[in-house]
């Protein structure tokens, strides 16, 4: 299999030599004591149906380690590997970077790939730390390798109604029923799962009328949107990765259907730039509750900046910034471990304890099953062409908006 980024072409990605930093960016002075150097394998989905999102963690990757060679002096080197989209790319892609000398992993955003990615892992006796991937298999199976920063969907989804239990008392008219329209793949039924669950764990006041799945190749979810709009629901909970979120969007604009919520946990769409160049004004309204990056963090005008200066044209959205944060626990456990082998990483990332650099989530810190404990997500709304977050306040950047002005008015 070819390691590739994102744009398509082969390459290797070295960036202790210091090779794309650039100028003037240098703002903090460079350590020289217990300086990191370990080699890192990066597994995306960097081309086929998921590549936006899987585009995104290649730029976070890359930047995470130019963050750390510059602030630290690390020596980092990133070597990526494209799933193309599919599940089962996922072992083929961990060995061939295990063969290259990556002595830990970051990936699979797919959580098919993923657990694909992590039986290579436990295999070689090689960590992996998993920047996003929310299914509870990959946690529940035994695994000794795997080191997951990202919630699972179950922590995700009962932390979102927990806040929108909360928000319903503040809105006037709030929504009165919901319906969930899903995805079938491992993602996407494990948090149908989840909402069910923890629907009724939280105690929610709006009646869950139906659970709409469809299958993730559709090109046409006419049907689904359909079905939806026809259970009188007057919110809509979708659980989509990019491209089927703006499907439903474009169906609930064609069909004249504008819910007072949509609201969604664990997916993707709202935090998506591809999402808003797609729909421009239509997908404004639109919330989600993320794992997200924080904006008040002590360095994240100058992460910001630096993203900026790199992708001119892309936005630092919550898959980059998962991936940047996955590289900074990778390299605070090589540091405390003092080498780059696999089992020295291992033992560290077992006893990490350590404050999110960029992300807004609590203290990071992994149980028995390699499950990060402490997770906590932010509510965003998409506002005049961008995710804001409009919750917890402490981060806010706007107020919410409510209800969601119809599409037909816009």
């Amino acid at each position: 299999m070819k390691n590739r980024i994102g744009n398509g072409f082969t390459r290797r990605a070295v960036l202790g030599s210091g090779v794309g930093i650039a100028a003037g960016l240098v703002s903090w002075p460079v350590r020289a004591a217990g300086q990191v150097k370990v080699k890192i394998g990066a597994i995306m989905p960097s081309s086929g149906v998921l590549a936006f999102p899987g585009q995104a963690c290649v730029r976070g990757i890359d930047l995470g380690a130019k963050f750390a060679r510059q602030k630290y002096g690390d020596e980092i080197e990133v070597i990526h590997a494209d799933t193309q989209s599919r599940p089962e790319n996922g072992r083929i892609a961990a060995e061939n970077l295990i063969r290259q000398g990556c002595t830990v992993l970051i990936g699979a955003w797919d959580s098919g790939a993923t657990i694909s990615a992590l039986q290579a892992c436990e295999a070689a006796k090689v960590p992996m730390v998993v920047h996003i991937a929310s299914a509870t298999q990959v946690t529940s199976q035994g695994f000794t390798q795997v080191f997951r920063y990202y919630p699972t969907s179950l922590m995700i989804i009962r932390q979102s109604l927990i806040d929108l239990k909360g928000l319903l008392p503040t809105l006037n008219g709030p929504p009165a029923s919901a319906v969930v329209l899903h995805l079938n793949n491992v993602m996407g039924q494990s948090s149908a799962t989840s909402i069910a669950q923890a629907w009724k764990e939280v105690d929610v006041p709006i009646k869950l009328t139906e659970f709409i799945p469809y299958d993730e190749k559709a090109k046409d979810l006419s049907v689904e949107v359909a079905k939806a709009k026809a259970t009188g629901a007057d919110m809509l909970f979708p659980i989509t990765r990019v491209n089927d979120a703006i499907m439903i969007t474009r169906e609930c604009v064609k069909q004249g259907w504008s819910p007072k919520m949509i609201y969604s946990a664990n997916s993707n769409g709202v935090i998506d730039k591809a999402y808003y160049d797609a729909l421009g004004k239509y997908a404004d309204g639109a919330m989600a509750s993320a794992l997200y990056y924080n904006p008040k963090a002590p360095d994240a005008h100058k992460i910001l900046e630096m993203f900026a200066a790199d992708y001119p044209n892309e936005w630092l959205d919550a898959n980059a910034a998962c991936a940047f944060e996955a590289v900074q626990i990778v390299r605070d456990a090589a540091k405390r471990a003092g080498s780059s082998q696999s089992g020295a990483i291992h033992d560290a990332l077992k006893l990490t304890e350590m404050q999110p650099v960029l992300m807004s989530s609590g203290t990071i810190k992994f149980d028995s099953s390699g499950q990060n404990v402490n997770s906590a997500v932010a509510l965003l709304q998409a506002q005049k062409g961008k995710p804001r977050v409009v919750s917890p306040r402490a981060i806010a950047e706007a107020d919410l908006e409510y209800p969601l002005v119809p599409f037909s008015s816009r």
